[in-house]
């Protein structure tokens, strides 16, 4: 049975995100025939350990890296705290992998978290085959939106000067870009970057997955209504730019039985009320707050419409999670929403200025009201979209086009490929 050193900082079993990000590519390739080693923080670990109790996975492995409490401590000291944390992190992970290779002889490594291409990992030293990906951060908050940041603007254009310095100055990022066989980036932001870097052969564009337990396995047809439910899901980060989807929300036609639902919480969470109150939206919006994994479902299936405006996203995992519960989208043309969304699934309104994008936001909510079954068709092929992204026929796919390239096949492959 060949061997694999996966690489995942964040990765938690049924989360979404970075965490989930990191246990899908561990526990699905450990099903494909593969034994599997995986560093990860013990941020996880009770998760992770139960998980594995609860369930069979004979052929995962975990390898918890720990930093002293100071450095445990730092990482809670802004951005560049959590540079630090991560930068930290991976140096010592790397001294995990050197007695881990000696010791089981790895026939490659993979890279899977965080995906950001500049924060990097130190693995290229192993000097085995190796995997850089997927990874965004090729994506730049437009200056032109910088008022919903607020005050944290500043601090949206230091993680832009830092993110620069890494690209330069961190072994991690371009060691890793220049020695990785394959360097797997998430969406065409970030090809552009790793070719401005100077690497163009073995680039290959992926995108992440949804869980297959998560979103339904069926269409969901939802009874016609003479209202529009809006729902809108995330952390509210400085960059998630909810203001923007409430100042486009201000423009539709208050006599229009139009309604949003926001699930979730975070740092701009104390400006929400404050939002709401600027612009007249206190019969019209409804905050719940951070709701756990399962809930967030319930208010999926209650929607007919998803909106979403963030202002930087590698590929945000709200948008399949949502197209998976056969929603329309209404969001940007900016990043990797404008990849993972197009016509025939949702409306992408252009980035010029706040009030012309806030209009064009409002215009496409109020399309979603009007035309009923083109939306439903929309939410359709929506769905279909997004079971061709799940988690167990991506991590196949990669298996299939980029391991197999370079160690053969493993046993299962073989199998499968026999019965074909």
């Amino acid at each position: 049975m060949k061997k694999v050193l996966i690489s995942a900082y964040a990765c938690i079993p049924d989360r979404g995100s970075e965490e989930g990000n990191g246990w899908f590519y561990s526990s699905l390739v450990s099903q494909q025939g593969y034994e599997v080693w995986c560093l990860t923080r013990d941020i996880g670990k009770a998760e992770i350990e139960q998980k594995l109790r609860q369930c069979a996975y004979p052929n995962l492995n975990f390898e918890f890296v720990t930093l002293p409490g100071w450095a445990e401590k730092a990482g809670s000291f802004g951005l560049l705290g959590m540079y630090f944390h991560y930068l930290y992190w991976q140096w010592t992970a790397l001294q995990s992998a050197l007695k881990l290779t000696k010791k089981h002889k790895f026939d490659l490594v993979h890279h899977v978290s965080y995906t950001s291409l500049q924060l990097g990992s130190y693995l290229y030293k192993l000097k085995l085959p190796f995997i850089y990906g997927p990874v965004g951060g090729g994506q730049e908050a437009p200056a032109t939106m910088r008022h919903y940041f607020k005050s944290h603007w500043l601090k949206e254009k230091m993680r832009s000067w830092v993110s620069d310095l890494m690209r330069h100055f961190n072994p991690g990022c371009y060691q890793s870009v220049r020695q990785a066989d394959y360097v797997l980036a998430w969406n065409e932001d970030t090809r552009q970057m790793i070719a401005a870097m100077g690497r163009t052969k073995g680039v290959e564009k992926e995108f992440g997955g949804v869980g297959a337990r998560f979103i339904p396995s069926k269409p969901i047809h939802r009874p016609t209504h003479d209202s529009l439910e809006l729902v809108w899901v995330g952390r509210l980060m400085p960059r998630k730019a909810l203001e923007l989807s409430l100042h486009g929300m201000s423009k539709v036609d208050p006599q229009l039985p139009i309604h949003l639902t926001i699930v979730g919480d975070g740092e701009m969470g104390q400006f929400v009320p404050e939002y709401i109150e600027k612009y007249n939206l206190g019969k019209r919006v409804t905050w719940v707050g951070k709701v756990n994994y399962e809930q967030v479902k319930e208010y999926y299936r209650q929607a007919d419409a998803f909106l979403f405006t963030s202002l930087r996203d590698t590929g945000p995992a709200q948008l399949m999670e949502a197209m998976g519960y056969s929603l329309p989208v209404v969001t940007l043309k900016l990043h990797g929403q404008a990849e993972l969304v197009d016509d025939s699934t949702g409306i992408r309104v252009p980035v010029t200025d706040p009030e012309t994008v806030a209009q064009g936001l409002a215009e496409a909510i109020t399309w979603m009201y009007h035309n009923e079954q083109k939306r439903v068709n929309m939410g359709i092929n929506a769905f279909h979209f997004a079971q061709q992204q799940r988690w167990e026929l991506k991590v196949d796919h990669i298996i299939r086009r980029y391991y197999t390239a370079l160690m053969g096949q493993s046993a299962s492959v073989v199998m499968a490929v026999s019965q074909e």
